[in-house]
This record gives C-alpha cells, structure tokens and sequence, in this order.
C-alpha cells in the first residue's frame, strides 16, 4: 500500500493544473472572440460553497443581459463596481470579466504554482518509491 502514496499528490496536482489550464484557456478564447462591453457589478448568487458575481451589460445589439461570473471567491469585487466583459454574440450569457480595478493574475499565479509544486512532490515522492 505504501508504494501508491506518490500517487495522491500526483493526481491532486494534475487535477488542479488541468482545471486551471482549461479555465485560462476558456477565458482566452472568449476574450479573443467574444465581444466588448461595458458593465457593472449588480449582486451575487451565492450557494452553500460559492459565490458568483452577477454582472450586468449591454450588447452591441442593445440587449440587456445578466450574467454570472465564475472565480468571483478570487476577487475584491463590490456591488457597483464597474467591469469590461467579454461576451459570446451567439449566447451573450456566456460572459466574463476581463478588465476591472480589482482583478489580478496573481491569484492564478499562486494556485500554478501551489498546484505545480504539489504535482513535483508526488513526482519526487514517486521517485524514491519507486525508482
């Protein structure tokens, strides 16, 4: 049982990196195709673990949408804030927060980081147990 011990901090870091990777990916590819708009912050939905910003914006078609927001237990964000979204024209409620005074790549940065160094824990662990 000893020899699959690596094996936990191997897969919480591979977790985490993948989740991270297709969260940075999603979020460029909306900021890259996706529409501009300017916004503003007008609440919160909040469940038992989370909490998500609702934004609200208008298209360039003149629609006005509400949006959630993901990541917003990352941010410093205030009821009245205002963002720059970036929105899919074909489904305007798929949108995301890519400019505002309070958001940092820090956070990112930090959980990369924390989730690479975990992921080089198990590899090493893994070396001694099994190399």
């Amino acid at each position: 049982m000893d020899r699959y011990y690596p094996l936990l901090p191997i897969g919480i870091g591979l977790c985490s990196l993948v989740w991270l990777v297709r969260d940075i990916v999603a979020a460029w590819l909306l900021g890259r195709r996706g529409e501009r708009a300017e916004g503003t912050i007008v609440g919160y939905a909040e469940t038992n673990s989370t909490s998500r910003m609702i934004v609200r914006f208008r298209t360039e078609e003149g629609e006005e949408v509400l949006a959630l927001h993901d990541n917003s237990s990352w941010s410093a964000a205030r009821y009245g804030d205002p963002v720059t979204v970036s929105y899919d024209p074909d489904n305007p409620q798929r949108a995301r927060v890519v400019a505002a005074p309070w958001l940092s790549l820090w956070p990112r940065t930090l959980f990369l980081t924390v989730a690479s160094g975990i992921l080089l824990i198990g590899c090493f662990l893994g070396f001694l147990t099994w190399g």
